[in-house]
């Protein structure tokens, strides 16, 4: 990290987002393989950890071994918030990053609470980076 990089925002995914294939698991618990499912489907969440600094994004996922993927913000192609029916209940959000990056060109950071201020938090540091690269987006027609 380099002395100006601030972390803006780090977390986890809400295990809320995980409840309907947890219950399905529960009404199968006879049966040892869905209850293994839903260990592993917890761990799963648990182990996913997101960071977004005023520099770049980092994702890192993993059980039992882990990948840590990163994608600078100047490359930040759009930003949206997807609220489904189950996660606004829980005053949860989706929050979905676009990018022009060959490796992650969808970024989905999943049932997180204040969506919407992460996403204007992001963009200011997006616009930022932008002006600092001396980054522009050209869209073709």
């Amino acid at each position: 990290m380099h002395d100006e990089e601030a972390v803006i925002w780090e977390g986890h995914p809400s295990h809320i987002k995980d409840f309907g294939s947890h219950l399905i698991c529960l009404l199968l618990s006879p049966l040892i393989v869905p209850l293994g499912m839903m260990l592993w489907r917890y761990l799963d969440t648990k182990f996913q950890h997101f960071e977004v600094s005023s520099e770049r994004i980092r994702v890192t996922r993993g059980i039992l071994s882990k990948r840590m993927d990163e994608m600078e913000l100047y490359r930040v192609k759009d930003t949206s918030i997807e609220q489904p029916f189950f996660l606004r209940l829980f005053k949860l959000s989706n929050l979905v990053i676009k990018t022009s990056d060959a490796s992650t060109p969808r970024i989905v950071i999943p049932a997180i609470p204040e969506a919407r201020i992460l996403r204007e938090n992001l963009r200011g540091c997006v616009e930022k980076m932008r002006a600092m690269k001396g980054v522009r987006e050209i869209d073709y027609r």
